[in-house]
């Protein structure tokens, strides 16, 4: 009896765990994000991480997992997790290139490392550094909304300011 009640689904967390996922951010691979990136019209946030990196992890846990970044990423973005150690190989704009390399022709110098990326695929900036949710938020919703084409990101803020978004 006990063993039929432990199969049955949502008795041994599976639900709780399923209920997490959805409340998490999807991570995908570079090249699969940047496909779905041009085919849904959506922004790519590249987060260059490395094992060893401790505020990797800080960010990780702190920013990704923020309640409103997860909303906002899951609803306007499409992100990817890159290692930026690995030797794996990807096609990215017609080259073959290893994750290092790729990490490498982004500029990243530092860890953690946030790429953002147009739906297609063009870089637009990388910032460097650990990123709090309070600061992470006001940058994804400037570079999402393309305020950077028509203002400075300390307009943008004191705008957003003003209409009571922060």
């Amino acid at each position: 009896m006990l063993l039929l009640l432990w199969t049955t689904p949502g008795w041994n967390g599976e639900k709780g765990e399923s209920k997490k996922k959805s409340q998490a951010i999807e991570w995908l691979e570079f090249s699969k994000a940047v496909a779905r990136g041009a085919k849904e019209n959506k922004m790519v946030v590249v987060d260059f991480y490395t094992d060893w990196c401790g505020w990797c992890k800080v960010m990780d846990e702190k920013t990704y997992g923020n309640k409103k970044v997860i909303e906002f990423a899951r609803k306007k973005l499409i992100m990817s997790k890159v290692d930026a150690e690995s030797d794996e190989t990807l096609t990215y704009k017609g080259q073959e290139l290893t994750y290092r390399q790729l990490a490498r022709a982004f500029g990243v110098k530092a860890y953690p490392s946030t790429a953002f990326l147009s739906p297609k695929g063009e870089f637009i900036t990388l910032i460097s550094g650990y990123i709090p949710p309070d600061k992470f938020l006001p940058i994804l919703e400037f570079l999402e909304g393309k305020h950077y084409e028509t203002m400075k990101y300390e307009e943008f803020l004191e705008k957003r300011k003003a209409s009571g978004d922060e």
